[in-house]
């Protein structure tokens, strides 16, 4: 089995390849538990996929604007053309936000090269600087020196993108976090899940520091003292409600309903929760 999110990740098979130990926990949840099957659709492509819908009901916060950890501080994907295209036709505010052009020209590097590397080089900037003179992912900025946000997601924002394009301008594993997507090796079928309690032996997210998904953590003394404008307990809602316009756009609108079909007939959601309001894919910090 591999983690199909991370196929397109700088670091390869090692990455994404399941350890053998993790594979037969994987093999046995998902033989076990309460499962549906669905056909979803990534980026044009459909899969048959097993799908743990009770995980959907999680109570989740993504409240990524009050908080402190460093989810997209990793380089998480060989980035697309449709990224590229982005930010090469909005490399000021880029630059306002990264600062990454500012390094790379204090490093030496005319204008003209450091727009060629975001055009060809996996990360868009040179391997050499990246984790070193460059240490987030190339999208990340930290707005007064806080909270971890993606430069790419605020430029959407700012052009008044709808969710289906913010997604497509964003890799799938950003869109996606921290839901799991396991695979077979061949792609016959993938596997959708969340870290938690069961899960997280399998899970490359550790469920047990996430605050938006780990409502105990979240709530709690030891977070909320790093993280105290943030992650109240009525900010909490279930997966299947904070998530709908990505699970949608991410999935496909069949799956999606799917899954809330599923959840709302075994009583892990009701119908009144699924009310109106800005997701947290168009806010703004």
């Amino acid at each position: 089995m591999i983690y199909f999110l991370f196929l397109n990740h700088p670091k390869g098979e090692k990455l994404y390849k399941m350890p053998s130990e993790k594979e037969k926990m994987a093999r046995r949840y998902f033989s076990s538990g309460d499962m549906i099957e669905s056909d979803v659709e990534i980026k044009g492509k459909i899969y048959r996929a097993t799908i743990d819908y009770g995980v959907f009901s999680a109570m989740t916060n993504f409240d990524c604007f009050n908080c402190l950890d460093t989810c997209c501080g990793d380089a998480p994907s060989k980035f697309s053309d449709a990224t590229r295209k982005l930010i090469l036709g909005n490399i000021d505010e880029y630059n306002n936000l990264t600062k990454n052009i500012d390094i790379l020209e204090e490093l030496g590097y005319e204008r003209k090269s450091i727009e060629e590397s975001i055009q060809k080089d996996d990360l868009m900037i040179p391997e050499d600087h990246i984790g070193e003179e460059i240490e987030l992912c190339t999208c990340a900025f930290r707005p007064n020196n806080s909270t971890t946000l993606c430069s790419a997601h605020s430029i959407c924002l700012e052009k008044g993108m709808e969710a289906s394009d913010i997604l497509n301008h964003k890799p799938l594993i950003c869109n996606l976090w921290p839901i799991e997507v396991l695979a077979e090796e061949d792609l016959s079928m993938l596997y959708i899940t969340l870290p938690d309690d069961f899960t997280n032996g399998f899970t490359i997210e550790d469920y047990y520091n996430k605050a938006c998904i780990n409502y105990e953590y979240g709530t709690g003394a030891s977070f909320k003292r790093t993280n105290p404008e943030g992650f109240h307990k009525n900010d909490y809602r279930p997966l299947i409600v904070s998530y709908q316009d990505t699970i949608k756009n991410s999935f496909g609108e069949k799956c999606y309903e799917k899954i809330k079909k599923k959840l709302i007939e075994e009583e892990f959601v009701s119908e009144d929760e699924f009310y109106a309001e800005r997701q947290q894919l168009i806010k703004r910090y």
